[in-house]
């Protein structure tokens, strides 16, 4: 009896471990890329038009927005550096935020891979550098 008990905490443990090793890329899966922001109003959008989606939003590059299937997905957006523009050292102690996708920054100004709506923006960063290096990834 305890030697069945033995095998199935065993093959247990081994199931468990194998399935969160399936699992341990994704969690790691993260881009590079620049972030900008933007000010108020944030309407119309490109995926809601006049509905209010709160603060805590963005618009994603051509890339990300893949004809707005990327509406209404979060991404996790983490301040890396700074780049040559701006402010040295923009990033805050807490840097990273979590916004919903909810417009195109348009293809011919977009200046960022994301650009983060100011209250977003700010909560990450300095706002003064304008631009900065980050890493993102969709959750």
């Amino acid at each position: 009896m305890a030697s069945v008990f033995k095998n199935f905490i065993a093959s247990s443990v081994m199931t468990l471990l194998c399935f969160s090793l399936c699992f341990y890329p994704f969690a790691l899966a993260q881009d590079s890329g620049t972030a900008t922001f933007n000010t108020p109003p944030y309407v119309p959008s490109k995926c809601y038009g006049y509905e209010d989606r709160g603060v805590m939003i963005a618009a994603a590059s051509e890339g990300i927005f893949n004809n707005g299937e990327a509406c209404g997905l979060y991404y996790q957006v983490t301040c890396v550096s700074g780049t040559n523009e701006g402010t040295p050292f923009p990033c805050l102690d807490n840097g990273s935020v979590v916004v919903m996708i909810t417009d195109l920054c348009p293809p011919d100004s977009c200046r960022g891979t994301i650009d983060l709506s100011q209250e977003a923006f700010a909560s990450i960063a300095d706002p003064n550098s304008g631009v900065i290096n980050i890493s993102y990834q969709q959750i």
